[in-house]
């Protein structure tokens, strides 16, 4: 059996997350999330949401593929009002709450 720990941002350099979302589907175990920026020089982490990543559709084929597992958020740290900020995106953005 092979499973994959899927990496939201690293692999919008080779496509798009949704797609490999519902093509891996239950073989998905773990995900990491992250945001990536094009930039006419190459590209840049940025924070959840400020990239180019479409949360929404990433959001729609977890669904799809009915995730159940855990998610990291793989960003710098930071003190308790950017970590809050992050959490929020988060809540926002994997989970679609307001």
């Amino acid at each position: 059996m092979i499973q994959a720990w899927f990496d939201v941002g690293n692999v919008v350099l080779y496509g798009y997350p949704q797609d490999w979302i519902r093509t891996l589907g239950k073989r998905i175990v773990k995900v990491h999330l992250k945001d990536f920026k094009r930039k006419q020089d190459g590209y840049e982490w940025v924070n959840l949401g400020d990239g180019d990543v479409d949360w929404e559709a990433v959001r729609g084929a977890f669904r799809d593929t009915a995730y159940s597992g855990s998610a990291t958020v793989e960003l710098p740290g930071g003190d308790e009002a950017y970590l809050r900020d992050v959490s929020r995106r988060m809540d926002r953005l994997v989970l679609g709450r307001p």
